[in-house]
């Protein structure tokens, strides 16, 4: 799995760096056989105007040209990367189990098969 981290607005700090591969690593590394590449956006929207201005996008390349998004935005940068990874988590896991349920669902109707 590629983990691939951009940051717009700010500057990429090594502890930043670290907690996105660590979290990205922790949260889909079960899921790892099946996704090819994840990318990290981070945002800093208001920069010195503050609020919540921290944005986290995530998207995982799955195999099979299917693709998940998942964005978070906090006060902390720390909070939207785990917010973003645990949504794009979900996401990875409801599409992965997509075909399962639609087979079984055609499996009860033999009738659709034909």
């Amino acid at each position: 799995m590629i983990i691939e981290t951009r940051a717009i607005g700010f500057s990429l700090t090594d502890a930043i760096q670290r907690h996105v591969e660590h979290r990205v690593e922790s949260t889909l590394g079960a899921l790892s056989h099946r996704i090819l590449k994840v990318t990290v956006r981070l945002e800093d929207v208001n920069a010195l105007r503050g609020g919540v201005d921290k944005r986290c996008g995530v998207v995982v390349a799955l195999r099979h040209n299917r693709t998940i998004v998942a964005e978070a935005v906090n006060v902390d940068m720390y909070a939207a990367v785990d917010a973003a990874v645990t949504r794009a988590r979900h996401g990875v896991v409801r599409r992965l189990m997509r075909p399962a349920r639609l087979h079984r669902q055609l499996a009860k109707r033999p009738a659709a098969l034909a």
